[in-house]
């Protein structure tokens, strides 16, 4: 049985084979009380710069069953307009899945929000061109939803224009993911959903059809409940799909079978 890490980060400061290694051994530990166990880990690579879209192919490239994006995180917008790189030299690539990790980050503004803006709607273009989703991050303070606001319209156009698009690790609130919804986009799941206290993730979340929801670790950040605090790993989707599933009354295995299924067919693999 196949499990899809839809989104995780590698940051290079390990070999690949101590990687997949620390993957296994969560993997395993994830899911030792399943009745079936998952035998085959996919897993989704994200870039947010050049360098990390660069490093996010060759991880993918070295490993069976790896994919990657290519895109400028909203922190990164600034830094990009000022040395723009050529992205083209991913396209065509058999293992780029999406353009991402792009968007608006609203919480922290590392870079201004014009730049964001302009970074986001250049890579929506490229989304658009190269007939890939877009892998969106969206952060803004408490209780604010500009970024949310700002995505919406951004994504109206690129939505009608038959673009693709998911939201990673889903933050918003119940009503903000109802109009994502009219706009078909899916929303990808992480450990925070097992946090004690992110009750309006999960509020949020169960507003969302089973075929809209990816799962994803967003390693090596936000590992899940009993793990919390720890560095994450993919194989630690395993409890991300467990937390989710059991939310929707599905056995583990029927979680781990569903939501791989929406995250290979919302990113075409095998097709």
């Amino acid at each position: 049985m196949e499990i899809f890490d839809t989104h995780f980060h590698f940051d290079g400061e390990e070999t690949t084979a101590e990687f997949l290694e620390r993957c296994q051994d969560d993997l395993t530990l994830a899911t030792q009380d399943f009745r079936i166990k998952p035998d085959k880990l996919l897993m989704l690579c994200a870039g947010g710069s050049f360098e990390g879209s660069l490093r996010a192919r060759d991880f993918a490239a070295a490993v069976p069953g790896a994919y990657f994006s290519c895109g400028v995180h909203p922190h990164s917008a600034e830094e990009y307009l000022a040395d723009k790189r050529d992205f083209s030299i991913f396209r065509g690539e058999k293992k780029l899945l999406a353009a991402g990790e792009i968007g608006l980050d609203y919480f922290y503004d590392f870079s201004s929000r014009a730049s964001q803006l302009a970074v986001l709607e250049e890579f929506l273009a490229l989304a658009l061109e190269w007939d890939l989703p877009a892998m969106l991050h969206l952060r803004d303070k408490d209780g604010v939803f500009g970024a949310y606001d700002d995505a919406l319209a951004m994504l109206a156009n690129f939505s009608a224009a038959g673009g693709r698009s998911v939201i990673h690790c889903y933050a918003g609130n119940a009503a903000y993911a109802e109009k994502f919804l009219e706009l078909g986009c899916f929303f990808g799941v992480t450990g925070m959903f097992t946090f004690k206290a992110a009750h309006n993730i999960r509020e949020a979340i169960s507003v969302v059809p089973d075929e809209r929801l990816l799962i994803e670790t967003d390693s090596p950040y936000l590992a899940p409940v009993p793990y919390r605090g720890r560095s994450n790993t993919p194989g630690m989707v395993a409890l991300v799909a467990r937390a989710l599933g059991s939310s929707r009354n599905m056995t583990p295995e029927k979680a781990v079978e569903l939501f791989t299924a929406n995250g290979k067919k919302f990113y075409r693999i095998g097709e």
